[in-house]
């Protein structure tokens, strides 16, 4: 899917042929719009479909003239849009005259979003069916598998986004009563319960959501909290699933999560581990949803193009049984600065395709206006768009037509592809599971996971030439974890028994794990618990001193804390200048470790070669390898051959060579001599290579 978000609703209806027509030009082959409810109810219990009181509201003739210019549409029907609408999308109407359906907070900072809903109140459900009730006819009729051109339905957008932003918990009485609930069903009974928490409630009934701060001596009753509230989502999203599958929805449904945080004028991802985390129980209540993030980086260059690997690899695990998307990929940006370039949507186009997607949504594609108190920031929205308002394309439309071409060309051998990847890093929700917690705690478990893991150890080890597949490790079972032949652990001092006793026996079992930068040493309670420590044998200490060690025979600055190890089955690979080991290696059972004990952030390149020489140790080998060491490239591979992805993330041109040696593609039994391919890229430029089987050699696929 190689799609465009056009939105009729902002645009004059004598322009629609234009842009639909702009669309077909650069090569899409769908075009996506929110469905607005508040344009369409635009009084209670009165809708409008066809164009009667607006001609911008004839959806329904506008997803025709979609249809006639031979493209598919992809509907997001909401009930919430965002989209900078005001009142996210909801009719005036019913935000004014239905108070329950927010969550009362005491405070709301200055975002552009700012309706915090309770997603599950009764008033707001029940409006949520009378508006389904006249939408999805109307998409379910104009469906692919009934002659149409509709090829997905987005079930409300960014589900949890305002909450996270705001930290604003739903404390209704009856959600208070769901938690009560899922509680009792996790303990079973309030002893078992009084036990772990170290209460005396009499009854469930008793207990309320969590206030005050967070910390390690109670993560265990927020943890609890935040696995709730993932099924709250879950729970919401079923519910809009099952309407639609009771208006007979048959093509797939997805659902966007929200990744990056506007900083400025550089969008990061190093939330998306996090607001990805919000969704990981939708594939149990809703199967076979379509995953999508939104990719709004600003710019994207040397110093964040791992966000995208990142974010979309936390999203790809959501439901390995349906497709990866991009539900917004930024072709636009909602301000006019900082500016786009071309090389901006190539890169963004190109490195998203080669960490594993399977769909894009070029947001936006065609500029709009806003009608009389319809945008949160006025009539102006041009959105930096690739199609001016006027119909005339920008710059950046290019990047998108190349694209276009590429696809039409070989999107289908493309869609069978699978991204290559050559270690496992598993995630452990406890340390991302802060969207509602306060306290200092919070702020250090979230500083050190956005810098020593989002920017530090998973940056190092992409950079290093390891391509990840990043997985929820709490969630995922003995048996395939085990299939795993080598394993990285991001882990600090907190873990619960459960997981150090899968890792024990994960390593026994003939695993390769890499672990730090502290072996957990407390469970969720703060009580001392040293599985995996007595396990592996490597005693840890902290030292109270800021301290060098030595690498390659120099003195090398590290982060702080340092741990230190001392266990008799631990053989020392890196100590500190005084002499302690602060990176040891051993052996357990059928398997082998490696633990680091000193935080890593990409400050300096050898730091690169450090994490590397750690992988090395494992026996662990890199499948491609980049010359020079900074360009980045993946593969994607299926059972006739595949694509190379070659990056070039730098402001200066760079020449070198990549070679691609599959120990273990997808098609079984190939033993292929090393491709070599020689390149030379622009500034802020990629290249894609098909590649074929000849005669079990990998051949490139020469293009016009």
């Amino acid at each position: 899917m190689f799609s465009g978000e056009i939105h009729y609703f902002r645009m004059p209806e004598k322009t629609w042929k234009l842009h639909i027509q702009k669309a077909k030009e650069a090569g899409l082959n769908t075009i996506s719009s929110y469905i607005p409810w508040s344009w369409h109810e635009y009084e209670k219990g009165k809708f409008d479909f066809e164009g009667k009181t607006h001609p911008q509201r004839n959806v329904q003739k506008f997803i025709g003239l979609v249809q006639a210019a031979g493209l598919y549409f992809s509907a997001r029907v909401g009930p919430v849009s965002n989209a900078e609408l005001a009142g996210e999308g909801l009719p005036k109407w019913l935000l004014k005259n239905y108070p329950e359906i927010f969550i009362k907070k005491e405070s709301i900072n200055n975002l552009p979003h700012v309706i915090l809903l309770s997603y599950l109140n009764p008033t707001f459900q029940n409006f949520i069916s009378a508006w389904y009730d006249q939408v999805l006819p109307l998409i379910v009729a104009r469906q692919v598998t009934r002659g149409g051109n509709i090829i997905l339905v987005q079930l409300c957008n960014e589900i949890g986004m305002i909450h996270w932003l705001l930290k604003g918990s739903d404390n209704s009485p009856f959600v208070t009563e769901m938690y009560q609930n899922f509680l009792g069903e996790s303990y079973g009974g309030i002893e078992t319960l009084n036990r772990a928490y170290r209460t005396k409630y009499k009854n469930f009934g008793e207990i309320f959501q969590p206030k005050g701060e967070v910390s390690s001596k109670n993560l265990n009753i927020f943890f609890d909290w935040a696995l709730f509230y993932r099924k709250y989502y879950a729970t919401y999203y079923k519910g809009l699933y099952e309407r639609a599958k009771k208006h007979e929805l048959e093509v797939p449904h997805s659902a966007n999560a929200p990744q990056f945080y506007d900083y400025d004028v550089r969008g990061r991802g190093v939330f998306s581990p996090m607001t990805t985390s919000l969704y990981r129980d939708f594939s149990q209540s809703a199967p076979g949803t379509v995953m999508g993030g939104a990719y709004q980086m600003r710019r994207l260059d040397f110093e964040n193009f791992h966000d995208v690997t990142i974010a979309t690899e936390v999203t790809s695990h959501l439901d390995k049984q349906a497709p990866t998307i991009c539900a917004e990929l930024q072709t636009g940006i909602m301000r006019d600065r900082p500016r786009l370039y071309p090389s901006d949507v190539d890169l963004n186009i190109k490195s998203s395709v080669g960490n594993g997607l399977n769909g894009l949504n070029c947001y936006m594609f065609s500029s709009g206006e806003n009608l009389k108190e319809m945008g949160v920031f006025g009539t102006y929205h041009p959105w930096q768009a690739a199609v001016g308002l006027d119909g005339k394309p920008r710059e950046h439309f290019a990047s998108i037509k190349i694209w276009g071409a590429f696809v039409k060309k070989f999107g289908s051998k493309l869609a069978q592809t699978q991204k290559v990847t050559d270690s496992a890093i598993g995630l452990y929700l406890p340390y991302y599971a802060t969207e509602y917690y306060q306290g200092a705690w919070s702020a250090e478990i979230e500083s050190a996971r956005n810098l020593f893991f989002f920017d530090g150890f998973a940056r190092l080890m992409i950079l290093a030439g390891f391509q990840p597949e990043i997985f929820d490790l709490m969630k995922e079972s003995d048996e395939n974890l085990s299939r795993r032949k080598n394993l990285s652990i991001f882990s600090l001092e907190v873990m619960d028994e459960v997981t150090q006793e899968k890792l024990v026996r994960y390593v026994q079992g003939g695993g390769k794990l890499l672990l730090g930068p502290q072996v957990p040493s407390v469970n969720l309670k703060g009580e001392p618990c040293l599985i995996l420590m007595e396990a592996l044998a490597a005693n840890q200490k902290e030292k109270a001193d800021k301290e060098m060690i030595i690498w390659n025979g120099k003195e090398c600055a590290v982060e702080m804390p340092i741990q230190t190890f001392n266990g008799s089955k631990s053989k020392p690979i890196l100590k500190t200048v005084s002499g302690e080991a602060c990176v040891v290696e051993g052996r357990s059972g059928k398997g082998q470790w490696l633990l680091y004990g000193f935080p890593v952030v990409h400050r300096f390149d050898y730091q690169v070669k450090m994490v590397k020489a750690w992988f090395g140790r494992l026996g662990i080998r890199p499948q491609i390898l980049t010359e020079p060491w900074d360009i980045q490239a993946t593969v994607r591979w299926g059972k006739e051959g595949g694509f190379l992805f070659i990056f070039n993330y730098h402001d200066v041109p760079k020449a070198g060579e990549v070679t691609v040696n599959l120990r273990k593609p997808l098609n079984p039994g190939l033993k292929a001599d090393p491709f070599v391919k020689k390149f030379k890229l622009d500034r802020r430029s990629a290249v894609v290579i098909p590649l074929v089987l000849k005669n079990n050699k990998i051949v490139e696929v020469k293009q016009n």
